[in-house]
């Protein structure tokens, strides 16, 4: 990571100007010719370090982050300490001059994403320095961390403290655009606090330009996320920011192409920012995401753990795009393209060339058929040819990524831990690839017992068909996808149409590339990391996971492995590497670097100060009965965990959950309801008025009050509250912290003589009862639940 020198411009032009002077005596004698190099020189390193110099102090965005992230701590959506952090914002705006600072609350939460209402009491902290013009410029960053063990340090704790620095520096400047400072409460829960800032701020069809920056470590990436649904970033915009980032002498900006193209398939956009909503309302805008491999969402996004130089890069180049569109913005609102990047290289592929394309690898396929059709040699008289060519196949790809997918588990079963790879998962595509080796030579050795067709064409037009169902499958799911599969088909199509053994073999190679690099992208860790965290998924649910991941993947490699045998019968000379890899010194090689690289992985840590086991402990108690039971579960074995709790002190075996027993709660009421009930009758229906008063006492982390009845029987349901209604069910939500005591109002229609019933449920951060935990390299989550059953009696 470069920056820019800390040799002032004054400097080098007082410099600069000793060395020209004829009365300095201070430097050696050169000659005149020397002298204008020199000069040349120098004056080109002041032009330089002139443009590179920002007055973003790098000093200043880490007090205000260590404030935020260490003093105030977690800021789950709606909580104090999210109020206390966004107060910690509007105090700052007012030291810098910023006259109109406050926070535009959100106290309902809309639901996305399949996600519900939320009563909570959030918002965004918003700071407006007028300029002389009208046009706006928003600079985001979102206040919220993803739960209340999280310090969100880098997640967002550091693109806020940016957001506050930047806020600082250009209060110093004149400015033609009117510049807003917001910090959105809710991103983590679903992008809320922007989606509330859009839909309410009074000035929103002012705004011509939106900046976020979520996630500003030192890390070697600086991401530009650029899509919101099926648009991405005006093309000048991500232009620039490249261009900014260059000449500030920053590195580090990385657009992960097929990451962000797989993300594309998933409703919502897979990730995302708070500059989505603003791309929505078709306002430019762009993130700038320090690398999403780092440990966020985890207690491991700590300020300890966060490298400070990413504030000063993302800090430096926001300032810059800043100035640069402060007089006016270019008229392109978004664009519809595949962003490649190669260097400092960017390439926009506009989408509509997809379809040609996909034409021409529907050509080239065409084509390559009808030739090695011609080439087909006639079957012998009365011979019979297999009537499914390409099952017998399917087995051998079976066994082969059998191999590739079980090998970790080999790591796993030694090291007696289950993610051996957490902390670093580069030598497992390693281990996986020498495995499919061993599981190819056992597949070339059964080849000759299956009497395997030798027509070059069947196995190639059936590799054909299969790259089509996917080609269409990924064009439902998004255009960009069917670039994928339509690359196989041009590359596997040119294998068949060339002759030389070699080049058959070099397009073969290319054909299933892209088609992996979709799965195996560059996000791979970060995905694999995301779905190892869920203690739900048990040795019975692993097995079945594995099952489908080899059946999935044997899908998705199978046509390369039809193309590989329509290439091989096509074509009988070059392939003597083949003929050699079949004897048992094939099998030597590949099983002696499979040996190999076991004892390297064996050797390497598979947690680390970033990557951390995550044990949960839960406590959950029916207060009718006053029973409940404690777990304590975890992804990762729980193998040398000791537990304290009443009379047991136990080490946990190789488990990922243990039940401690039963518990009896105190009878202390953490969690008390009172209600009051007016109901008026109709012919076929009843009108239910309600009045609950719920008192804790502690803030519950969250709380749920629900009300059901039978299938048909709830006709309608109203709160001045944030209320859903679903299929014989209504419910009201609170996240997170809210206060110790809450008068609900609600009225229901239900039809007449119906059963009414209540649930409330609440879970908080503090124990009912003590748990202790101790497990070196862990990191412990502890949650009490709550739930408390009644039948409201209509008749009273």
């Amino acid at each position: 990571m470069s920056y820019p020198m800390t040799t002032s411009t004054s400097q080098r032009i007082s410099f600069l100007c000793r060395f020209l002077s004829p009365s300095s005596h201070s430097l050696p004698p050169a000659s005149p010719s020397c002298k204008l190099i020199i000069s040349l020189v120098l004056l080109m390193a002041v032009i330089s370090g002139a443009r590179s110099q920002t007055p973003f102090s790098q000093d200043s965005a880490a007090a205000y982050l260590r404030t935020i992230a260490v003093e105030i701590g977690p800021r789950p959506m709606g909580s104090p300490n999210e109020q206390r952090a966004m107060e910690f914002a509007l105090t700052k705006f007012r030291e810098f001059g910023i006259s109109e600072p406050y926070i535009l609350e959100m106290n309902r939460a809309g639901g996305t994403s399949g996600q519900g209402v939320k009563n909570t009491r959030s918002g965004t902290a918003v700071g407006v320095l007028k300029g002389t013009g009208d046009r706006i410029i928003v600079i985001g960053g979102h206040m919220d961390s993803s739960g209340p063990e999280i310090p969100g340090a880098n997640d967002d704790g550091s693109g806020s403290a940016v957001v506050i620095e930047l806020a600082r520096i250009l209060s110093q400047r004149k400015n033609e655009s009117t510049i807003v400072f917001a910090l959105f409460g809710g991103e983590e829960q679903g992008l809320r606090g922007s989606r509330h800032f859009v839909e309410h701020f009074e000035h929103i069809n002012r705004v011509a330009l939106m900046l976020q920056v979520d996630m500003a470590n030192g890390s070697d990436w600086l991401v530009p996320t650029i899509e919101a649904k099926h648009k991405s970033s005006p093309e000048w915009l991500v232009q620039a920011s490249y261009e900014e980032l260059e000449k500030l002498g920053h590195t580090g900006l990385y657009f992960p192409t097929h990451f962000f193209a797989l993300m594309s398939a998933v409703p919502g956009g897979g990730v995302g920012s708070d500059h989505q909503p603003f791309m929505e309302k078709d306002i430019p805008a762009i993130d700038f995401t320090s690398d999403f491999r780092d440990p966020i969402h985890t207690p491991q996004d700590s300020y300890e753990n966060f490298n400070l130089a990413g504030l000063k890069r993302s800090g430096d180049l926001v300032y810059r795009l800043v100035e640069r569109f402060d007089s006016g913005v270019p008229e392109e609102k978004s664009g519809q393209y595949y962003l490649l990047q190669f260097g400092s290289m960017l390439f926009f592929i506009p989408l509509w060339l997809f379809l040609g394309f996909i034409a021409i690898a529907l050509g080239i396929a065409i084509v390559a058929m009808v030739r090695v059709r011609r080439r087909r040699p006639m079957p012998e008289e009365g011979g019979k040819r297999a009537s499914i060519p390409g099952l017998k196949l399917f087995l051998l790809m079976l066994i082969i990524q059998s191999f590739v997918w079980l090998s970790e588990n080999v790591v796993s079963l030694i090291k007696g831990i289950r993610y051996p790879w957490l902390a670093n998962l580069d030598g497992y595509f390693l281990l996986g690839l020498l495995a499919g080796c061993i599981g190819l030579w056992i597949g070339l050795q059964l080849a000759p017992k299956l009497r395997l067709r030798t027509d070059s064409y069947s196995y190639y037009v059936r590799a054909v068909i299969f790259l089509l169902f996917f080609l269409i499958g990924c064009a439902i799911l998004s255009v960009k996808l069917a670039l994928y599969p339509a690359m196989a088909l041009f590359f596997l199509g040119l294998a068949m149409l060339v002759r030389r053994p070699a080049l058959k073999l070099a397009f073969w190679i290319l054909s299933p590339h892209f088609m992996y690099r979709l799965f195996f992208s560059e996000g791979f860790d970060f995905l694999a990391r995301a779905g190892h965290a869920s203690p739900e998924i048990g040795l019975g649910w692993s097995i079945v996971l594995h099952l489908l991941y080899i059946l999935f993947f044997s899908l998705w490699s199978f046509p390369f492995l039809l193309g590989f045998a329509a290439v091989r019968l096509d074509v009988q000379k070059g392939f003597t590497w083949l003929t050699m890899f079949r004897t048992r010194w094939g099998v030597i090689a590949s099983g002696g670097a499979f040996i190999l690289c076991i004892v390297f992985l064996l050797t390497q840590p598979s947690f680390s100060e970033h990557w951390r086991q995550l044990i949960t402990v839960e406590q959950s108690f029916d207060l009718d009965s006053l029973d409940g039971t404690v777990t304590v579960k975890s992804p990762e074995y729980l193998d040398g965990a000791r537990i304290q709790f009443g009379r047991i002190d136990t080490i946990l075996g190789r488990t990922c959950s243990a039940t401690l027993g039963a518990v009896r709660d105190s009878g202390d009421p953490w969690l008390k309801v009172e209600r009051s009930i007016e109901t008026v009758e109709s012919d076929s229906s009843t009108s239910v008025s309600l009045l609950l008063r719920v008192s804790t006492t502690h803030r519950p982390y969250t709380l749920r009050v629900g009300f059901s009845t039978e299938k048909n029987s709830l006709f309608d349901a109203d709160s001045p509250l944030g209320i859903v209604k679903s299929d014989g069910r209504a419910y009201l939500s609170w996240y997170s912290f809210p206060d110790t005591s809450l008068l609900i109002p609600l009225s229901l229609i239900i039809r007449r003589g119906a059963r009414l019933d209540e649930l409330v449920e609440a879970t908080f951060v503090q124990e009912a009862a003590t748990v202790r935990l101790e497990k070196e390299g862990s990191s412990v989550i502890r949650r009490t639940h709550l739930s408390k059953e009644t039948h409201l009696d209509l008749k009273q």
